[in-house]
């Protein structure tokens, strides 16, 4: 025993592996029986979300209102997440390892098919919308991927057809003829034979990749597992009928002998189509789940049975090599349906708040509770306050008044009284509200703020933001800053779920799908193909959310700024030689391209050889136009300084003709001067009189200065007033020159 022990490798059997199966069922999250709690808390969430008094909000009194603090949250938060991530129907960049231009265009290629086969081939908005609000309202969403083989069938019937046409439309692989052929030999020798009342059926593929949200209900995990890749087992259960089993496994089906027990038991665990959670959700829409007889099951055929399928994914040793390889398996009570090998889980999960070290984490409705349990209680206490002071109850005495009369009150009624009423019938006043309830739910809003980051400042209805003396730049910080809670949790969703979404989808589309597929993602009219085949097998993927250092925003302010400032303080630096010559087309490409707008709509591609030849000879021609502006910008500053220059020696030639000419006119006046002066002394001398001394030139020349440096002074005393001739006389007479 102890040699088999250590060396028996153990080849799982069918019974066994039902077994395994059975036994994962029982120990997984997402019971009934054993998920009981669970399942209360999401139900919680929709009572709350609907707003419907039941559950733990079934009200104590009156009223059976209930706040809406968790329905603004999650709509709000889910109105963000999907302006962020689903707007422009594009979510999907993948990256290549390699930076050569196939590996770029292949990389390009991936994106555009698989947000083709998401958004366009899936009604990927709805779906992904789903998803999140799933998540937001029961803290756990799941999605999952999956390639459908399914085909239709079209017929056509021809009266008559030649039999050339006829090997044209069976040249056609997935055309065949229905029922038999009618020939007939023309009778003219050169025409062919024809066919007549000829019936084809055409097959038309419609396989493609499926996204569908699983319902909460629906879903098992392993309790012990963190994560769907790290989970021992993982589980959907679902309801087939059937003539769905039949039909999609007609091989095994035929093998299934006891139909009537798969949809009352399984093993030791009852399996019925009743799910308390689906019941909740049915119920707050007003529709009747649970309802007998039901309609449906008149109708209800052997074939339209229903009966519960167990899809499940964990690893098993089956062909008894001593490695557990990852299986799929399709299990009906004690029958497996199918089985094969597979790769990953198909299974993504999206968690608002995670708890470390769990896979299931808590939802904003969790985040919530207390302050819409809070809020719903004060708001009864309103609601029936008002209510008990419009009807008061009233205490009266059975012997004087009639108490019928007192319950059912009509305007203008006579009550029959036995006696004086005055102090038979008395109001029961109603307690007086506490002045500290609306200050309460000041604080209750507060906390739900602060408890989800939801705040009017995030959402713009904070008015208080838009007063005078607050800046458009502040506005901006306060709502950035609000927003960052909601960031991080749209950062979270897509570096989780929506990653392992996009990498499994691109992976289930190589493997399952033609070598060549279609897409369009831009213009509708235009279809481009592919050639799965070529494309990598592996690829890093970048999910494409408007939030943070890649978003739209984000982007285009950095182009804007390298296109007006970094790029013009290169040239200004005479170092535009460092500058490619497709710099311009790549920036106008980015800033395309962070619009949403396909930038080969309007530009060349500057990857293309002869655009960069264009580009070189383009710029080195502008760069000569610009070295020649700078050579005349120079001639012409040349030009200016020898200008002046000769301004300047011109200006020299003036000053000293004027010099020369003061001095002539100097000499002339100091001529005059001396004849006049000797004439004056010869008329003295024949009247006898002594005249003083003539003064000599440098005297002269000093007075002269020195009046002129007296008129200047004066000219700078008073600048905005010229000195008259007379002020001129009485400042000299006062200095002694005359």
């Amino acid at each position: 025993m102890a040699q088999k022990a250590r060396g028996y490798k153990e080849k799982i059997t069918d019974s066994q592996l039902i077994n395994m199966i059975e036994s994962g069922i029982m120990n997984s999250v997402g019971r009934f029986l054993s998920s009981s709690d669970l399942a209360h808390e999401r139900m919680k969430s929709t009572y709350e979300y609907a707003g419907v008094a039941k559950n733990h909000l079934t009200p104590q009194g009156v009223s059976s209102i209930v706040a809406s603090d968790t329905t603004e949250v999650i709509e709000a938060y889910l109105a963000i997440i999907s302006e962020l991530m689903f707007e422009n129907n594009k979510i999907a960049k993948f990256l290549p390892y390699e930076s050569s231009p196939s590996a770029l265009f292949a990389a390009e290629q991936a994106s555009d098919l698989v947000n083709y086969c998401i958004f366009k081939k899936n009604d990927g908005w709805k779906i992904f919308n789903t998803w999140v609000k799933s998540a937001l309202l029961w803290k756990t969403a799941v999605i999952r991927w999956d390639y459908i083989e399914e085909f239709d069938h079209t017929f056509e019937e021809y009266e008559v057809i030649t039999q050339v046409a006829l090997d044209e439309l069976l040249a056609n692989d997935n055309v065949e003829i229905v029922g038999d052929l009618i020939l007939e030999n023309s009778l003219d020798p050169d025409e062919s034979a024809i066919y007549r009342d000829v019936r084809i059926k055409k097959k038309i593929d419609r396989s493609r990749i499926v996204l569908e949200v699983i319902p909460p209900e629906n879903f098992r995990i392993d309790r012990h597992a963190t994560s769907i890749s790290d989970s021992s087992f993982v589980a959907i259960q679902r309801e087939m009928t059937r003539s769905e089993i039949r039909k999609q496994f007609p091989e095994m089906a035929d093998k299934v002998g006891d139909w009537d027990r798969l949809g009352e038991s399984y093993g030791n665990s009852i399996i019925t189509d009743y799910s308390e959670e689906r019941a909740v959700r049915k119920e707050v829409t007003g529709q009747e789940y649970w309802n007998e007889p039901n309609v449906s099951d008149l109708f209800e055929t052997e074939a339209n049975t229903e009966v519960s399928v167990t899809e499940s994914w964990f690893k098993v040793d089956r062909d008894g090599d001593g490695v557990a390889e990852l299986k799929y398996i399709i299990s009906v009570g004690d029958h497996i349906l199918h089985e094969e090998d597979v790769d990953e889980i198909p299974l993504a999960d999206l968690c608002p708040f995670e708890i470390p070290h769990e896979f299931y984490g808590l939802s904003m409705s969790d985040m919530v509770r207390s302050s819409t349990l809070a809020s719903t209680a004060i708001l009864r206490g309103f609601v029936e306050n008002t209510y008990l002071t419009n009807y008061s109850p009233k205490l009266a005495d059975p012997n004087v008044v009639d108490f019928s009369a007192l319950q059912n009150m009509k305007p203008k009624q006579l009550i029959a009284t036995n006696g004086n009423p005055a102090a038979a019938v008395q109001n029961l006043p109603p307690e007086t509200i506490s002045s500290s309830i609306v200050p309460l739910l000041e604080f209750l809003q507060l906390h739900k703020e602060q408890a989800t980051g939801m705040s009017k400042a995030a959402q713009g209805l904070n008015d208080t933001l838009y007063v005078s003396g607050n800046s458009e730049q502040k506005v901006a910080q306060v709502q950035s800053a609000a927003q960052k809670r909601i960031q991080n949790i749209v950062r979270r969703f897509a570096e989780t779920g929506f990653k392992r979404c996009i990498k499994g989808v691109y992976k289930t589309m190589r493997k399952n799908m033609k070598e060549v597929s279609y897409y369009n993602i831009d213009n509708p009219a235009v279809y481009k193909s592919v050639n799965l085949e070529t494309m990598p097998k592996e690829m890093d993927v970048e999910i494409l959310v408007d939030v943070g250092e890649n978003s739209n925003s984000t982007k285009l302010m950095k182009l804007q700024r390298i296109a007006q400032e970094v790029i013009p303080a290169v040239q200004n630096a005479n170092a535009g030689m460092a500058i490619k010559p497709e710099a311009p087309l790549v920036l106008a490409f980015e800033i395309l391209k962070a619009m949403d707008v396909d930038p080969q709509q309007f530009f060349m591609d500057y990857e293309d050889p002869q655009f960069r030849q264009q580009a070189a000879q383009a710029m080195q021609q502008s760069a000569q136009e610009e070295q020649e502006k700078k050579q005349q910008e120079q001639q012409q500053i040349q030009s200016k300084i020898a200008l002046e220059d000769a301004n300047v020696r011109y200006t020299h030639v003036q000053a000293d003709n004027s010099l020369q000419d003061n001095t002539k006119q100097l000499a002339v006046a100091l001529d005059k001067s001396s004849q006049e002066w000797s004439k004056i002394s010869l008329d003295a001398a024949k009247e006898g009189l002594q005249l003083p001394p003539h003064p000599s030139f440098e005297e002269l020349f000093a007075m002269a200065a020195e009046g002129v440096r007296m008129i200047g002074e004066s000219n700078k005393a008073q600048e905005q007033q010229a000195p008259s001739p007379e002020q001129l006389l009485e400042i000299a007479k006062q200095q002694g020159l005359i």
